[in-house]
């Protein structure tokens, strides 16, 4: 797979990205605040910003950010929406960007991380970092169990590659997974993991519209969108055109490892 092609399709669609694209809880936030010593003045980089759906929950908290975003369209949403906050965009790649040594307390990804080609992604991270400095990297991710009706539509998503749900245990693996490639880097101790489970309800018109955003959607030819669109609005239906979703909001936080 072209992971900088694949990337590229989210800026494609950067409108419905902003508006129908899941936040995060204000808990997860609240814990890396805390766990990170944040302070008003502290130096705070986020990787991946899109159009700024987890910045707004650290501006609106009054924290200066500095957000690395390849699209440019995205960022020009993000820097409208949030025009009266305290940030700044920079478009380009994370790993084609010319870091400070030892200037930020905290970076976190939201959702994006793994856009970031390793192993160089992890040593850019520590190298940007304070000595204290804190990685803070979390994902929406979409629990697939549910009655006949959800799995159906699961199965749908999955299918054609829209939104990728799982089960319990395929959603343990995969946190294993990130905090090994975290530890296993050699520049971060082992991560804390803090698991935030939450539903969000949508209707017909924001369940297409949400998956109207992803790179899977993104990729099909129109007679390809039509269908799909077609075939979930025919499942909804059966629904009484309403469906909660349930996310697990994955936050893994770690320190930097500062080598004497």
């Amino acid at each position: 797979m072209d992971w900088v092609a694949e990337s590229k399709r989210f800026d494609e669609a950067a409108e419905y990205y902003d508006h129908y694209r899941p936040s995060y809880p204000d808990e997860l936030v609240e814990c890396i605040e805390s766990k990170a010593g944040l302070e008003p003045s502290s130096k705070i980089l986020e990787i991946g910003a899109g159009s700024g759906k987890a910045s707004e929950l650290f501006l609106n908290k009054g924290y200066e950010l500095l957000c690395i975003e390849p699209g440019a369209q995205l960022a020009e949403v993000g820097r409208r929406k949030h025009r009266d906050k305290k940030l700044e965009y920079l478009v380009t790649r994370f790993e084609h960007w010319d870091e400070p040594e030892n200037h930020f307390d905290l970076i976190f990804s939201a959702t994006a991380y793994h856009w970031v080609p390793q192993p160089i992604g992890y040593k850019k991270c520590a190298s940007t970092l304070k000595a204290d400095g804190n990685l803070a990297l979390f994902w929406n991710m979409y629990f697939g169990e549910g009655d006949p009706l959800y799995q159906e539509l699961v199965s749908l998503c999955n299918q054609y590659g829209l939104v990728y749900f799982q089960n319990g245990k395929d959603m343990e693996i995969r946190i294993h997974t990130i905090a090994k490639e975290m530890t296993d880097s050699g520049y971060f101790h082992n991560p804390e993991i803090i698991r935030y489970p939450w539903k969000q309800s949508y209707s017909t018109e924001s369940f297409l519209g949400f998956i109207k955003t992803g790179n899977g959607f993104l990729g099909k030819t129109d007679k390809e969108k039509l269908e799909i669109e077609t075939e979930i609005i025919t499942l909804l239906d059966k629904m009484d055109g309403s469906v909660d979703i349930e996310f697990v909001s994955t936050l893994f936080i770690s320190q930097k490892i500062t080598v004497q």
